[in-house]
């Protein structure tokens, strides 16, 4: 009997709704790209598939996406992935970002900024056909719209990984990579040495 393909389960549309919600007002985390001077571009905004669960915690999500600028300098930490209590993906990423240097009082400069204006659970490695094809429905169109005209601004610098730069490449057009602010690097939950971090922060922070 011939087997039926499997579809990958480890990787989806986030079920939160009140979580999309939140993101969909303000579909990046900290300050807003328009207003940040530096910022650091992803490909998707991924959280524990169960986030819900921890009411406490799930609230303190829903505040930090509200204000990130407030969270940061209220709680010390940008994210809060950096809690114990969070269970999910992402927190290598953020644990190494802390490494470059900034503080609390940077909170209005930064920027995450994801390439899908919407959340997500799992790897989005695992299952990179699905990913793409979230980046070029409809829904994502105007999103990546305004990241272009982002490109477009020389009044930032833009901090990008190597696989994120991979997947715009794969995307094609309106991305202006050879602007003199584009920053490629590795990827903060990658192989990336502390070297790397401390000379990056470095060159950020002056």
């Amino acid at each position: 009997m011939e087997k039926k393909p499997t579809t990958p389960t480890g990787f989806g549309k986030h079920p939160s709704e009140k979580l999309q919600q939140v993101f969909s007002q303000k579909p990046y985390q900290i300050q807003c790209p328009e207003k940040a001077e530096i910022i650091f571009l992803g490909l998707d905004a991924n959280w524990d598939k169960n986030i819900e669960r921890d009411k406490s915690y799930f609230e303190e999500t829903i505040n930090y996406l509200s204000n990130g600028i407030k969270y940061w300098k209220d709680n010390g930490i940008h994210t809060p992935m950096l809690k114990d209590t969070y269970k999910g993906g992402g927190r290598r990423y953020h644990t190494q970002f802390r490494k470059l240097g900034f503080l609390p009082k940077d909170a209005e400069k930064i920027c995450f900024l994801e390439l899908l204006s919407i959340c997500t659970y799992g790897s989005s490695t695992t299952n990179m056909t699905m990913f793409m094809d979230m980046l070029k429905s409809p829904e994502n169109k105007k999103h990546l719209e305004t990241i272009r005209k982002i490109f477009e601004s020389e009044n930032n610098v833009i901090c990008i990984p190597k696989g994120v730069k991979r997947v715009i490449d794969r995307l094609g057009g309106g991305f202006n990579l050879r602007r003199k602010n584009v920053i490629i690097h590795t990827h903060f939950s990658g192989s990336v040495s502390d070297k790397e971090l401390h000379n990056l922060g470095d060159k950020l922070r002056k």
